[in-house]
């Protein structure tokens, strides 16, 4: 389809040009019907007035006078193709009356029938050809004297008449048929005017305007449901370049500082006198690497968290599972630093309708946490408990807890408190929690324990 416009101008045409062939189809039989029975019952009626000047016996009659008088049709002077005078009408020529007796004897004619009957001397209405023209015939017989009358026209007078009607027809319908595609050119230009507005209004968008477009004039309904959908495209265009440009952001912030290390510790490991100051540099620099390969990830993790908008795809699973299952992965951490890691619930398993791999980031980025801030042979455990309502995974450890004043900031990406300057940790840890914990329509509460160390609790209801 190259063009609405054109489409629907063509199409307009079309369904108007159909629907007037119909009319004119049907219009002409119908008129030519309406002229026929018009014209056979003038023909009766001619007959039945014929009949009351007929109605006596024949010897009564002046047959000669009569023809005399018929004749003087043929005696009408018409010039430059009028078609009356004062003397008489064209169109006498066109009609017929012809009287016959029993015998078969003619006793009247006119000067345009012929001399021989025009139809069977029968009652009735009667069709004949006769050289170039039809003839339509009444054939009526006079009871008082048994004379048959026969009154005939020629069909041209009929055709006449219905090609007039016809013309006319045409003329007025193609009058309006032109009038109406120019009434349906203006309507399709004006309605699809608000099409060619709003395409103006995209070509003026662009990476860094993507604001929602607005015409200043009423739009119509089917219209407002594509700017409506082409503004939501244009807010997660924008939210997804926006994303990307954090991203990117965020990457430069955070491994600005740890290549710069990691390349001073290079350089610190090329000139070293000795291997031990060599071994010392390579190692420093493969927990630099650690480090920023950390950042990295959690920084890909949100930014695949992001786009999903309160949308997540939930299936019933095993809660207490997925906790054994992270705490086994991450153990070896604990190990490390030979630390205590424990998983409290009272039920042995409990299916819980969510999205598994996101709680699964979500507990490993809290025991992540935990075993971070925790000192060697500190506590940590994963206590599930199970409600009706929902189920809350507390996050236990004996570290030495956080500020009050700074708990709030904790969700702020790339916070990270004074006492964490030693830890390996990001800061995206928790925001990337938090945005979880929203996808489920749970919550999220950070509090110091009064026997020492951080709670972590995180509520999800049940859907």
């Amino acid at each position: 389809m190259k063009s609405i416009r054109q489409y629907l101008l063509l199409s307009l045409c079309a369904i108007f040009g159909l629907a007037f062939f119909v009319s004119f189809l049907i219009g002409y039989y119908s008129t030519a019907e309406e002229v026929e029975e018009l014209y056979d019952a003038q023909l009766v009626e001619d007959a039945r007035f014929i009949e009351g000047f007929l109605n006596q016996r024949s010897n009564k009659l002046d047959w000669r006078h009569i023809n005399a008088a018929l004749a003087n049709a043929d005696k009408i002077q018409l010039t430059n193709g009028e078609e009356y005078s004062a003397e008489g009408h064209a169109y006498e020529r066109k009609m017929a009356i012809q009287v016959w007796d029993s015998e078969g004897n003619l006793l009247l004619s006119t000067p345009s029938a012929p001399a021989y009957a025009l139809s069977p001397l029968q009652q009735g209405f009667f069709r004949k050809r006769d050289g170039e023209y039809s003839w339509f015939i009444y054939t009526h017989r006079i009871p008082a004297n048994k004379h048959w009358l026969i009154v005939a026209e020629r069909s041209d007078v009929r055709e006449e008449l219905i090609e007039k009607i016809v013309i006319s027809l045409l003329s007025g319908n193609i009058m309006a048929i032109v009038m109406i595609i120019v009434l349906i050119g203006v309507v399709i230009k004006r309605g699809l005017a608000p099409l060619t507005r709003l395409s103006n209004a995209i070509k003026l968008r662009n990476l860094d305007h993507l604001q929602p477009v607005k015409l200043q004039e009423q739009v119509p309904e089917e219209l407002t449901t594509v700017i409506k959908a082409l503004n939501h495209l244009f807010d997660r265009l924008g939210e997804g370049i926006e994303r990307e440009r954090r991203f990117l952001a965020d990457a430069a912030h955070e491994l600005r500082t740890p290549l710069t290390v990691l390349k001073l510790q290079l350089q610190v490991a090329a000139q070293a006198q000795d291997n031990l100051q060599m071994r010392q540099g390579i190692e420093n620099s493969l927990l630099g690497v650690d480090r920023s390969t950390h950042v990295v990830e959690q920084l890909l993790t949100l930014a695949r968290l992001e786009p999903e908008k309160g949308t997540v795809q939930r299936e019933p699973f095993d809660i207490v599972g997925l906790g054994q299952e992270v705490i086994a992965s991450i153990f070896p951490l604990a190990l490390t630093k030979q630390q205590n890691l424990a998983l409290q619930c009272v039920q042995a398993t409990h299916l819980y309708l969510g999205n598994r791999i996101l709680l699964s980031i979500l507990l490993r980025n809290l025991l992540d946490n935990a075993i971070n801030y925790t000192p060697p042979h500190g506590d940590i455990e994963l206590a599930i408990d199970i409600a009706s309502n929902g189920i809350r995974l507390n996050v236990l450890d004996t570290g030495c807890g956080v500020p009050e004043e700074d708990i709030p900031r904790l969700m702020e990406r790339f916070y990270r408190h004074e006492q964490s300057a030693d830890t390996r940790g990001s800061g995206l840890g928790l925001s990337i929690v938090q945005k979880i914990i929203e996808l489920h329509d749970g919550r999220l509460t950070i509090e110091n324990r009064q026997t020492g160390g951080l709670a972590v609790c995180v509520y999800l209801p049940t859907h």
